[in-house]
């Protein structure tokens, strides 16, 4: 299988393609931004509102299956880059799927939505059936962009979103919540801002099995089909300092700064993801406790 990888660079793209540079028969070309050197892997240094360098990656290959993760996601970078966010995750879809859509004919194309796009929804835990009512900038610009799939969609071809939930583990960027926690933990009290909103945290690993559970079953799906990927268990912050102290052996004294609260998002989100495991026979492996102890060893927190 050929698969086309974008954002290749970020922490989902980096985990995805390790884990198909495993299986047989797959051939792996990545986009991204910053250079990549990862050996059986054809790499483009491509930005994908570069309309004009897409085309050419497309020319050049045959793809089965995209994977388009590019995308502005950290939430402080999207409250500072508006306009930025919504390019990124709009025109660049938009230039991925005309080229998809002219070069590829009977492909899968696999787009990394957010949970955020159901925000005040109608209920929980949220199924896909769920009212749509994204309350931030990212819920709003993946929303969009999920319509606009809907629109560019060819018969011929199959089109997946997955709304995927919070993920969390050893690589990811210091400005999620996990790793900000743990670049505080030899200060006398860490600064963090809500504790008690309850979110869906999935382990990383979960997801790259999601992905590649996805991929593999393209005709499990419809034409345009949405999936939640999350763990389907509520958690919150609070949870998470408790996961850690039981591992460090130490209590964590916490500074709750309120100019840290996400006033743009609801207080309790986590999702049913009972049809991506009817429709692959995905479901999660890690526990939180699990997914957090595999986080600090990898980070060299514990041994």
């Amino acid at each position: 299988m050929r698969i086309l990888i974008t954002g290749a660079g970020g922490f989902m793209g980096r985990k995805l393609i390790a884990a198909l540079l495993g299986e047989d028969d797959t051939e792996i070309t990545a986009l991204s931004r910053s250079v990549l050197n990862i050996p059986g892997v054809h790499f483009y240094p491509c930005n994908v509102l570069n309309s004009e360098a897409v085309e050419k990656v497309f020319k050049e290959n045959q793809f089965d299956c995209v994977v388009h993760l590019a995308a502005i996601t950290a939430h402080n970078e999207i409250v500072g880059n508006r306009m930025e966010t919504f390019e990124t995750n709009l025109q660049g879809t938009i230039n991925l799927l005309n080229s998809f859509n002219r070069h590829c004919h009977g492909g899968q194309f696999i787009y990394s939505s957010t949970g955020k796009v159901y925000g005040r929804t109608n209920e929980m835990p949220i199924s896909e059936n769920a009212l749509v009512n994204p309350t931030n900038i990212l819920g709003k610009t993946k929303r969009i962009t999920e319509e606009v799939i809907e629109f560019y969609a060819q018969p011929e071809n199959r089109y997946l979103i997955l709304r995927i939930f919070n993920i969390y583990g050893e690589g990811q960027r210091s400005n999620f919540v996990l790793p900000t926690i743990l670049a505080q933990l030899e200060q006398e009290c860490l600064n963090l801002g809500s504790l008690k909103d309850f979110r869906d945290y999935l382990y990383v690993d979960d997801l790259i099995d999601a992905f590649k559970a996805c991929i593999a079953a393209p005709a499990n799906f419809s034409n345009v089909d949405h999936v939640n990927v999350g763990s389907g268990e509520p958690a919150c912050v609070a949870d998470i300092l408790r996961e850690i102290e039981r591992r460090i052996g130490r209590e964590l004294k916490v500074t709750v700064d309120q100019s840290k609260f996400r006033r743009d998002e609801t207080p309790v989100e986590f999702c049913n993801h009972s049809k991506l495991t009817a429709q692959t026979g995905w479901t999660p492996k890690y526990s939180l406790a699990d997914g957090v102890e595999k986080t600090l060893r990898a980070n060299g927190v514990i041994s």
